[in-house]
Parts: structure tokens; sequence; C-alpha cells
């Protein structure tokens, strides 16, 4: 007697999406996190692929971790300051960096 329409052996659709959703991203983060910014991107956006990953920029060193640790040590809201960087649409890292300071 069969249940719940699946026949033996076969795999739900379900499951072999998930497995090639899986698959898709272990293939594809290495190249993502390497990735700049797009022109669109925020400010925000490009500091954070402008430091990532940790060691490839010398305006800090320790990537996002060292950055934020910055922000924080500034006296105002975090949060407020990510928001206000993220408001801005300079179009590149230079004109960002440019742009705040």
């Amino acid at each position: 007697m069969r249940r719940g329409g699946r026949s033996g052996g076969r795999r739900p659709l379900g499951v072999l999406v998930a497995a090639g959703s899986l698959a898709l991203v272990l293939v594809t983060s290495g190249q993502v996190a390497l990735a700049d910014a797009g022109s669109n991107a925020s400010c925000m956006g490009h500091e954070a692929s402008g430091v990532s990953p940790p060691g490839s920029s010398s305006e800090a060193l320790g990537g996002m971790r060292e950055l934020t640790e910055f922000v924080r040590g500034l006296g105002a809201p975090a949060g407020a300051i990510f928001s206000f960087i993220a408001s801005l649409h300079e179009g590149s890292h230079e004109a960002c960096d440019a742009a705040l300071e």
C-alpha cells in the first residue's frame, strides 16, 4: 500500500531542490565573498566590500569587525552612523570615502 503519493525510491522534489540550492551556495560562496560592491550599492556596501575579507585593506586590517569597533568608539549610536552611511549612494568606495571625510 502506498502512502502520501510517493513511489518507493523517489526523492521528493523539495529535497532535490534544497540539495541543489545548498550545492550552489557552497560553490559560489567564496566568489561572492570576494566580489566588489556594484555601482548601485550604498556606501555601507562599498565600505564593507572594501575592507573584506579581513587583512585585504590597510583601511581596516581587521575587516568589518575593526570598522564596527571604530564606529562604536565614536560616541554616537552605531546604528545611526551605519544608517547614515547606508543612505549615501556615491557610486564607488573612493567617492564614499570622500563624502564621509
